[in-house]
């Protein structure tokens, strides 16, 4: 998977014409208490470049994403859940430089980039 899908992916969600983006309204959080607007991002079966893959952005009253899942399509189902971890700021964007979650059921931490408007 490419690593600017992580840095970059609420603005792919924006620019990927391809993408089905639903607001699916409140839902509790994957991890922990509390609750987010849940926003779904589906990929089309054919073409694109993650075909039939899902990412569940939580959004908080803030606006900033919370956690999201990742649901790979093939060739094996994979699920990554996350929360933005560490923050830095880089203009008006806020950098998450760390995130804590699960893959494939199994407790993980991951020093990726995601990044979104602050």
């Amino acid at each position: 998977m490419n690593d600017n899908y992580w840095l970059l992916f609420p603005f792919h969600a924006y620019w990927d014409s391809s993408a089905t983006v639903t607001d699916r309204g409140m839902h509790k959080l994957p991890v922990g208490n509390g609750s987010a607007a849940l926003v779904a991002v589906k990929y089309p079966d054919e073409g694109g470049y993650t075909p039939g893959d899902t990412w569940e952005l939580y959004v908080g009253k803030d606006n900033r994403v919370e956690q999201f899942v990742y649901h790979r399509a093939a060739p094996r189902s994979r699920v990554w859940s996350s929360q933005p971890g560490r923050h830095k700021k880089a203009g008006p964007l806020l950098i998450s430089t760390e995130h804590r979650g699960t893959a494939m059921a199994s407790p993980c931490t991951s020093f990726f980039l995601t990044c979104q408007l602050s």
